[in-house]
């Protein structure tokens, strides 16, 4: 969720370089950004436990992992899930 601050200053205004739409100048002036912070948010990112090793040398790891990424991984675990408990017979 993104605050709005409303101010009685004067900011001159430019358009974001990837949405057209104005953000103050001093975010290109002062920090280097040519695109607003609408435009800058990233996505959350997600972490999967990964359980590695074998018998008393095990331990879990955590991938970090986009959410894009996070979604298609979703999808696989639901086919080998569905595979394993629905298995088919010839």
């Amino acid at each position: 969720m993104q605050q709005t601050i409303k101010t009685s200053l004067k900011m001159k205004k430019i358009p974001c370089s990837q949405c057209g739409s104005p953000m103050p100048e001093l975010r290109l002036t002062q920090y280097g950004y040519d695109f607003c912070v609408n435009c800058s948010t990233v996505g959350a990112k997600k972490g999967v436990p990964i359980m590695r090793g074998v018998g008393d040398h095990t331990w879990t790891e955590t991938v970090i992992m986009e959410e894009e990424d996070y979604v298609k991984f979703q999808e696989l675990e639901a086919e080998e899930n569905k595979a394993i408990t629905n298995p088919k017979t010839k």
